[in-house]
């Protein structure tokens, strides 16, 4: 399923502390552009992007990561990108080609950033720069079943594109594992039996179904499994950049533990009702 792009834009303004990396956002003018502060510093004077003067991010619809609303993204990371000061920078979220595009998008430098509840992988150091994580997020089954990681086999299987473990579950469930491009297909499949479950972000699945409850659904966090390498720990989330780029990766690094140290990624957790304590990752580390 393809979309609609959609731009949002926003200024980024400085804070009145010299030096330090604010977490204010100015509003948009009524004709759909940014305003810009002409007294505004960039803290990075060397930083580049891949328009001068916008910050370009790909995204897609994972609440609560990522809401879509109108022509603009909210969620816990939408929140947190439209909250960093990134070096007076426009900030413009494209969302065309759903979650498949992302990753390819930063790594062919068609955007500066990803967002969308994007896991460190060993993979994907490869690839993109990986953030410092944002927080920690359990991966789960859902089903209507009870369903669990260790009973899956011979059971029809949804993940929507660009999971991490989507290539070690094709190979282990064969023709019975689905991969969908958007949420709503897939939970439109769960809930009418055309799959078993699906496995999906825990955070994701819980607040959905605050929303949009299916009957009888149930949402177990994944166990270790030998047949599916990434199920062996918690994943941290990140916000890819380009590996040509570090410059840019290293801000954002110096943004988040900001946000960590103030307090905001605390509230922005309690905001969409997950337990703050995932805001404490811990050390990067990749799966």
């Amino acid at each position: 399923m393809s979309r609609t792009p959609r731009t949002l834009v926003r200024a980024l303004s400085a804070g009145a502390a010299a030096g330090l990396l604010a977490v204010s956002l100015t509003a948009c003018g009524g004709n759909g552009s940014a305003g810009s502060a002409s007294d505004c510093k960039p803290a990075h004077s060397d930083l580049k992007s891949i328009t001068e003067g916008e910050l370009t991010v790909a995204s897609y619809d994972y609440a609560p990561a990522t809401i879509l609303q109108g022509e603009g993204v909210t969620g816990m990371e939408g929140d947190l990108i439209n909250e960093i000061k990134l070096e007076c920078l426009k900030v413009t979220v494209s969302t065309s080609g759903g979650a498949g595009a992302v990753i390819p998008s930063v790594q062919s430098k068609r955007v500066d950033i990803g967002s969308g509840n994007w896991l460190r992988t060993k993979e994907r150091t490869k690839i993109v720069y990986m953030s410092t994580p944002l927080w920690s997020d359990p991966q789960a089954i859902v089903s209507k079943t009870g369903l669990t990681s260790d009973n899956l086999e011979g059971k029809v299987i949804g993940s929507v594109a660009g999971n991490l473990w989507n290539d070690s579950m094709q190979k282990w469930l064969g023709d019975k594992f689905k991969i969908y491009q958007d949420d709503e297909s897939i939970y439109g499949d769960l809930k009418a039996g055309r799959i078993d479950a699906l496995v999906a972000s825990s955070a994701s699945a819980n607040y959905r179904f605050k929303s949009a409850p299916i009957e009888g659904a149930t949402v177990v966090d994944v166990k270790p499994n030998a047949n599916v390498p990434q199920f062996a720990a918690v994943g941290q989330v990140m916000l890819p950049s380009s590996l040509d780029n570090d410059a840019l990766g290293k801000a954002l690094d110096e943004d988040i533990k900001k946000l960590r140290e103030d307090g905001t990624i605390k509230k922005l957790l309690e905001k969409y009702g997950i337990d703050p304590s995932v805001g404490e990752p811990g050390a990067p580390s990749e799966l």
